[in-house]
């Protein structure tokens, strides 16, 4: 386990800037949280680490808010998600839109909406 990096740390905070049910735990849990890889494909992906006595979010997994990973053309190349697991921050998935895995992108590459309905 390592502590979050600046990039992955402005990204986490970037995303729980948006009002929802539960982001205040969530918020609180950051200070704390550590990762590791969440996937062996190359993806930015973490699965994040919050000790116990970390407060419990009420927020439904994944969070209702998607991040739209744009490149530098404007158009959209993948996604993020984060996921919460019995209250706790456990992993923030990177997702590409292409074959290729998609490394963590900066908070500036990622637009924030709600998830698309089904």
């Amino acid at each position: 386990m390592r502590p979050l990096t600046r990039t992955e740390l402005a990204l986490l905070d970037a995303l729980l800037r948006h009002p929802f049910d539960g982001v205040e735990e969530l918020r609180a849990q950051v200070r704390d949280v550590s990762a590791t890889p969440g996937c062996t494909c190359g993806c930015g992906t973490l699965d994040l680490h919050v000790p116990d006595t970390a407060p419990r979010s009420s927020a439904e997994s994944p969070v209702p808010l998607e991040g739209t990973v744009v490149g530098a053309g404007g158009e959209p190349v993948g996604g993020i998600l984060l996921f919460a697991h019995d209250g706790r921050l456990s992993c923030l998935e990177v997702y590409s839109l292409a074959d290729d895995p998609l490394p963590m992108p900066g908070p500036e590459q990622v637009r924030w909406g709600p998830p698309p309905e089904p």
